[in-house]
């Protein structure tokens, strides 16, 4: 039996909720793209092309998520340097968005 350091024990809920966090949204974005794509081979071209955007959309936000639920957890635990790490990506991924608005 391999005894777990006391700062392995703080950092696994963090990468757990993260992971949690990433599989659930890939999932949905996963059935989401399915089950429109499946209404599109069916002939049902109303609400299919809605449900993949939706699909697409839940896809890409979901590392954004992730960078938000990560910055709330590092200031929770009063972790400055990984919560500033976590503005800073923020920041970087929101003036990517708008800066890429135009193009």
């Amino acid at each position: 039996m391999v005894a777990i350091e006391p700062e392995e024990k703080a950092e696994h809920p963090i990468e757990l909720v993260l992971a949690r966090l990433l599989r659930l949204g890939s999932l949905v974005a996963a059935a989401l793209l399915a089950v429109g794509i499946a209404l599109m081979v069916l002939g049902q071209t109303a609400f299919a092309p809605r449900l993949i955007t939706v699909g697409l959309l839940v896809l890409l936000g979901t590392p954004v998520l992730r960078v938000i639920a990560a910055a709330v957890i590092f200031v929770k635990e009063r972790d400055w340097h990984f919560a500033l790490f976590s503005l800073v990506v923020l920041c970087a991924i929101a003036a990517g968005i708008y800066f890429g608005k135009g193009m």
